[in-house]
């Protein structure tokens, strides 16, 4: 049997093989950031992972990077969860849940009127409206990450991933690039860490074994956020508790010499070294489209699972068919140079070609 396919066990969880769905925004919902039929439709089409993550979905209405991003800082907002936790168990899958706060990439207009935080004000690039975190804003979010994760647990999640990848707050407070602040939250690497580790640390707290609790640690970036620096980081989480990570970028992806010279994507190779160095069970992450990349990266031993993102906006049966080893019948993701899936997904030319197929 192919190690893709295999089963791995995480804190007592069965997961059923090494294939996860990526926690790829749709941009469904609205103002109430409550889930919807088209959210039910899109997820309940997708089966074959082993774990099944749903989107970036706001623990703070102020914290949105889309106007109609989900959420989950309301109660009203557990029933519709719930749904997508029920779709993933009955396909089999370990239902995961990504929860998160977009700080400085947010905007007004996002968040429906209210303003923008940001770590630090003098740090942006641009003029926009925002408000530099406060002491107490900050142990505000914290306790919004820390309910958003108790909802989750009320609407049947068994994974739930804080987001410090990307360029959203986690990662803002991280990096040096974005995190200009003199107090307690800024400066050292240790000042800039304190964020994400006292935000896991809260959540492990309210929730304990009830999930198993993850991170999509954004390791590095370029001219910023170094390797050693997010190793360290990994580390650091780990001592804390944490047996699970989901290794991407911060900011950017880096141009790093110590990445191995192999066929896999630069982010895929960050996951190996945060592996490596941590012994944490990693997943990796980074333009996997064919199902021999993703079985190739498993036989290496790379990372223990692979994420996959795009592929299965494209096809949302690619990972069924790869474990049933029809390869040949999948519609394979082209990498439009701006995704169609993340403005008019309609307009996908590998969903209108694969619709067309289905008639």
């Amino acid at each position: 049997m192919k190690k893709l396919h295999t089963s791995l066990s995480i804190e007592n969880r069965n997961i059923k093989n090494r294939i996860v769905m990526a926690p790829l925004a749709t941009w469904f919902s609205d103002k109430s950031g409550r889930v919807n039929e088209k959210h039910i439709t899109h997820y309940g089409d997708r089966t074959g992972p082993g774990l099944m993550i749903v989107e970036a979905t706001t623990v703070s209405p102020e914290g949105r990077l889309c106007a109609e991003q989900l959420g989950i800082f309301d109660d009203s907002q557990i029933e519709g969860l719930k749904k997508l936790a029920g779709i993933f168990k009955s396909s089999g899958a370990l239902p995961g849940i990504q929860i998160h706060h977009a700080g400085g990439r947010s905007t007004v207009e996002y968040n429906h009127g209210l303003l923008p935080l940001v770590p630090s004000k003098s740090a942006m690039k641009e003029e926009k409206e925002c408000r530099e975190l406060t002491i107490e804003d900050i142990h505000r979010i914290q306790s919004d990450f820390v309910r958003g994760a108790q909802r989750a647990i009320e609407a049947g999640f068994e994974y739930i991933e804080l987001h410090g990848a990307h360029g959203y707050l986690g990662t803002q407070f991280l990096s040096p690039i974005t995190n200009k602040r003199e107090d307690q939250y800024g400066g050292s690497l240790e000042n800039r860490q304190r964020f994400l580790l006292e935000l896991y640390s809260m959540v492990k707290k309210a929730i304990g074994n009830q999930a198993i609790i993850s991170c999509r640690l954004g390791a590095a970036e370029k001219d910023g956020l170094t390797m050693e620096e997010g190793i360290d980081t990994a580390e650091k989480l780990k001592a804390l508790g944490m047996n699970t990570i989901h290794i991407s970028s911060a900011h950017t992806i880096p141009d790093l010499d110590l990445i191995p010279k192999n066929d896999f994507s630069t982010l895929i190779n960050m996951g190996g070294i945060i592996k490596e160095k941590t012994g944490m069970t990693v997943i990796g992450v980074g333009g996997v489209k064919e199902p021999g990349t993703a079985e190739a990266i498993a036989e290496a031993g790379i990372v223990d699972m692979i994420a996959v993102g795009k592929a299965i906006l494209c096809d949302p049966q690619w990972a069924q068919k790869t474990i049933e080893g029809k390869n040949d019948s999948i519609h394979v993701c082209i990498g439009c140079r701006r995704c169609f899936w993340f403005t008019t997904p309609e307009k996908c030319p590998v969903r209108i070609k694969r619709e067309k197929a289905q008639r």
